[in-house]
C-alpha cells in the first residue's frame, strides 16, 4: 500500500518515537506468546509433579512480565499516537497548501463535495488506519512470525499441517479483494455526488423555492440515496465476506489440529502439556492471522482514500510562479495586454489578439455585452489565468515572471461575485492589512457603507453569516470595495462593482473612481455605460476582440458599436432609491416591435409601464405560466433558464440593461417558454396586456404595427 510505505518513511525520520513504538510492540508480542507457552511448563513441570517451587517461579515470571507488558503497551500507544497524528497532520497540511496554490480551473474541475469528501471521509479513513490498523497490523504480523517459530519448536509435524491448511485463510480474501476495492470506489464516488447535491441545495435554496423545485430535488435526492444504499450494501457484503472467510477457515483448522494432535498424543509423539501449549498458542496465532484478514477492508478503504487524495496532489496549477520570480516595483503601474489570445478550453477563445494600454494613474473602462471577453481580460490582469499567446504586463513586467505576493500587494480586485468570510465586519475589512481602526472607518466611508454598518446593532462587530448571505447584494459590494481600498492598492481592478448598487450609491462610487485618478491605476469592467462616461479610455469588447477604443465623446461621435450600446441603455429615468423608473417615448421607438408607431402614441404607451424592483434569485417569469406582461430591463441582470430533458434547468442566456423580453404576451395569452430570474438587484418596467389592449382599442394602428413586426420576427 503506497500510504503505508509513506508512513514508514515518515517514521524513519522520527527514530526515537519509532524505536519506542517497536520496543513496545515486541515486548507485548513476547508476553502474548510466552503466556500460552507457560502452560507447557505449568502442566509438565509444576502441576503434574506437584512442584510448588516451580509453580511460584513460573507465576512470578508471568506477573513481572505482565507489569512490563503494561508499561510497554503505554509507551507504544504514546509513540504511535504521536507518529500517526503527525503523519495525518502533515498530509492534511500538504493537501491544504496544495489546494491554496491551485488555479481557478482546479475549482471548476472539482466541485465542493469532491473536495470536502476527500478532507472528511477520505482523510478520516487514512487516519483510522495509521492510528489503529497500522500498529495492529505490525503487532499481528510479529505475533504470527514469533508464534510460528515457537509452534515449530513444539512440534514441527503439527505446525506444517497447520501451515498447509492456513492457505484457506488468505486465498478467499485475495480472490475477493478486487471486488471489494471496486465496491469501495463506487461508494465513495456516490458519496461525492450526494455531497455535491447537498452543497447545491444549501447554496441555491432561494432559487429552489423561487422556481418551485423542491419536488424535483426530493426526487433527485431520493435517487442518490437509493444509489448510496445499493452501493453501500454491496460494499458491506464484500467486506463481510472478506472477514467471514478467514473465520470459517480457522474453524476448519481447529478440527484438523485436534484430530491430528490427538493422533500424535496416542502415538506418544507429543506430551499432553505440549499439546495444550500448542493448542493455546495456535489459537493465538490463528486469531492473529484472522485479524490480518479482517483488517483488509479497512486497509482497502484507506488505500482507495489515499489514491483519491493523491489525485488532488497530482494536479499541478495552470498558473505557476517562475523559479526566479521578480517583485513588481511598489509604484503606480501602467498596464498592458500585448496581442493576447486566451480560451478557457481549447475549443473556444474568449480573447483574440487583444492589445490595450492604460497609463500609470489612468482610469480605463472595459465595456461590452455579456460574454464579450471584458471580464476575461481583467482576470488575466489579476493573473488568475495566463494567456495562451501574447503577454499581460503590469509595470512593464510580464506577470508570468512576477511573484504572486508582489502582485497581490500591488493590485486590489473587487469581483462581481463578492465573497465575505464568516467573521465580523471588522475582521472582514481588516484581514491582514495592518490598517488602523481610523483607516478602516475612512475606507468604509469612501465605499458608502460606514453609516449602514453603524445602523446594525453590533456595528463593526456584527457577524457576517452564510459567506455574506446575511447582507444585501449592495451591502456586500460596498464591503468589498471598502476592503480593497483599505489595502491601498496601486492598481485597482473592478468587475461590475456598481451592478448591485442603487443609483445614488453608484454615482458616489463613480465619483470616487474619478477622484482616484493619479492616486492609483484603475481598470473597471462594466456593462453599465453611465459608469464609464468619465474614463480616460474606454475599450469596447465584442466577441473576444476590441472593436473600438477612445473616450466617451469620441466613441459617440463614431456612431459605432459603443453608440448603439449607449442608445440601448439611455432613455430611462430612475429615482435615487432605485424603486421607481420611467421610459421616454423616444426610447420605446427604438424597440423593434414598436418601430413605426407615432411618437405621441408612444408617449401614451410609456405612461402604461410600471416599475418592478427585484432582488437576486427572484423569479420574474416562470416557464409554462401564461404570459401577460412585456418587460424592459432598466438596470440589472437577469438569466434565462430552460428545462432541458436530462439536464434540468439550464441557463441559456443573460440579459442586461436595455434588453427586453416577453413581448409576445402583448398579443396572445401563450405559455412562457423559459424562466427569467434576477441575477442581482434589478429594476424593470413592465406593461400588462390588459392595459395595452385598452390603448390599442382606441388606436388600432398600434396593434397593426406590432402584429406586423412580430410576424416578421417569428
Amino acid at each position: 500500500m503506497p500510504f503505508l510505505s509513506k508512513m514508514l518513511r515518515f517514521c524513519a525520520r522520527h527514530k526515537g518515537l519509532s524505536a519506542l513504538f517497536l520496543l513496545g510492540i515486541l515486548l507485548e508480542i513476547v508476553y502474548a506468546v510466552a503466556a500460552p507457552l507457560s502452560l507447557k511448563y505449568l502442566v509438565d513441570n509444576a502441576f503434574t509433579p506437584k512442584d510448588l517451587h516451580a509453580f511460584i517461579l513460573i507465576l512470578s515470571a508471568l506477573i513481572i512480565g505482565g507489569v512490563v507488558n503494561i508499561g510497554a503497551s503505554a509507551g507504544g500507544d504514546y509513540a504511535i499516537a504521536k507518529l500517526s497524528g503527525g503523519f495525518v497532520r502533515t498530509l492534511r497540511g500538504k493537501l491544504f497548501d496544495h489546494m491554496q496554490k491551485q488555479s481557478l480551473s482546479f475549482y471548476q474541475r472539482f466541485k465542493t463535495g469532491d473536495l470536502v469528501t476527500r478532507y472528511a471521509s477520505d482523510m478520516g479513513a487514512i487516519e483510522s488506519v495509521v492510528r489503529l490498523a497500522y500498529p495492529f497490523l505490525l503487532r499481528e504480523i510479529f505475533s504470527v512470525l514469533l508464534g510460528l517459530a515457537l509452534l515449530f519448536s513444539l512440534n514441527w509435524k503439527l505446525t506444517l499441517a497447520m501451515l498447509v491448511g492456513s492457505t484457506l485463510m488468505f486465498a478467499g480474501p485475495r480472490l475477493l479483494q478486487g471486488r471489494s476495492e471496486a465496491a469501495n470506489v463506487d461508494f465513495k464516488e456516490a458519496q461525492e455526488r450526494f455531497a455535491n447535491m447537498i452543497d447545491e441545495m444549501v447554496k441555491g435554496h432561494k432559487a429552489i423555492k423561487g422556481l418551485h423545485q423542491q419536488a424535483a430535488f426530493q426526487k433527485r435526492a431520493g435517487r442518490q440515496m437509493d444509489e448510496l444504499f445499493t452501493r453501500g450494501f454491496r460494499l458491506h457484503m464484500a467486506s463481510a465476506w472478506l472477514q467471514r472467510l478467514p473465520l470459517t477457515a480457522l474453524l476448519i483448522l481447529n478440527g484438523i489440529m485436534i484430530g491430528f494432535g490427538g493422533y500424535l498424543i496416542f502415538h506418544d509423539e507429543i506430551s499432553v502439556g505440549s499439546f495444550m501449549a500448542f493448542f493455546t498458542l495456535f489459537l493465538s496465532v490463528g486469531q492473529s492471522g484472522t485479524n490480518l484478514s479482517s483488517i483488509l477492508p479497512t486497509i482497502i478503504d484507506a488505500g482507495t482514500s489515499f489514491r483519491r487524495v493523491e489525485e488532488i496532489l497530482d494536479v499541478q496549477p495552470d498558473v505557476m510562479e517562475a523559479d526566479l520570480a521578480t517583485d513588481l516595483p511598489d509604484r503606480l503601474p501602467d498596464v498592458r495586454l500585448d496581442r493576447v489570445t486566451f480560451g478557457y478550453t481549447a475549443d473556444a477563445k474568449q480573447l483574440k489578439d487583444v492589445s490595450l494600454h492604460v497609463g500609470a494613474g489612468g482610469y480605463a473602462a472595459l465595456v461590452g455585452a455579456s460574454g464579450s471577453g471584458k471580464s476575461t481580460a481583467l482576470q488575466l490582469l489579476a493573473r488568475f489565468y495566463d494567456p495562451d499567446a501574447g503577454a499581460a504586463l503590469v509595470g512593464g513586467t510580464d506577470l508570468r515572471q512576477a511573484s504572486e505576493a508582489s502582485l497581490r500587494r500591488l493590485a486590489g480586485l473587487v469581483a462581481q461575485e463578492t465573497f465575505l468570510f464568516n467573521a465580523t465586519v471588522r475582521e472582514n475589512l481588516l484581514l491582514d492589512s495592518g490598517a488602523t481602526e481610523a483607516e478602516m472607518v475612512e475606507a468604509a466611508k469612501m465605499a458608502r457603507i460606514h453609516e449602514r454598518i453603524l445602523s446594525w446593532p453590533q456595528g463593526y462587530d456584527t457577524p457576517i453569516l452564510q459567506e455574506g448571505g446575511s447582507l444585501s447584494g449592495g451591502e456586500r459590494q460596498r464591503m468589498a470595495i471598502a476592503r480593497a481600498l483599505l489595502r491601498k492598492p496601486k492598481l485597482l481592478l473592478l468587475d461590475e462593482v456598481t451592478a448591485a448598487l442603487d443609483p445614488a450609491t453608484e454615482a458616489e462610487i463613480n465619483a470616487l473612481l474619478e477622484m482616484s485618478r493619479g492616486e492609483r491605476t484603475v481598470i473597471s469592467v462594466t456593462h453599465r455605460l453611465a459608469s464609464a462616461v468619465h474614463a480616460d479610455a474606454i475599450f469596447v469588447f465584442q466577441d473576444g476582440e476590441i472593436v473600438e477604443r477612445g473616450t466617451h465623446r469620441e466613441l459617440l461621435q463614431r456612431q459605432g458599436h459603443y453608440a448603439a450600446l449607449w442608445a440601448k441603455q439611455t432613455g430611462f429615468h430612475v429615482s435615487q432609491d432605485g424603486l421607481h423608473a420611467t421610459v421616454e417615448a423616444d426610447r420605446l421607438a427604438r424597440l423593434p416591435f414598436f418601430e413605426g408607431i407615432a411618437k405621441e402614441l408612444l408617449g401614451d404607451l410609456a405612461s402604461l409601464f410600471t416599475t418592478e424592483a427585484c432582488q437576486e434569485g427572484d423569479v420574474i417569469v416562470r416557464e409554462g405560466e401564461q404570459g401577460e406582461r412585456c418587460y424592459i430591463i432598466v438596470r440589472g441582470k437577469v438569466g434565462i433558464w430552460k428545462q432541458i430533458p436530462g439536464q434540468g434547468d439550464v441557463r441559456v442566456a443573460v440579459l442586461q440593461d436595455g434588453d427586453h423580453f416577453g413581448e409576445i404576451a402583448l398579443l396572445r395569452n401563450s405559455p412562457r417558454n423559459a424562466t427569467v430570474k434576477a441575477m442581482g438587484p434589478a429594476v424593470l418596467l413592465s406593461i400588462r396586456r390588459e392595459a395595452f389592449e385598452r390603448l390599442t382599442a382606441a388606436h388600432p394602428q398600434i396593434l397593426q404595427t406590432l402584429e406586423r413586426t412580430l410576424a416578421d420576427r417569428l
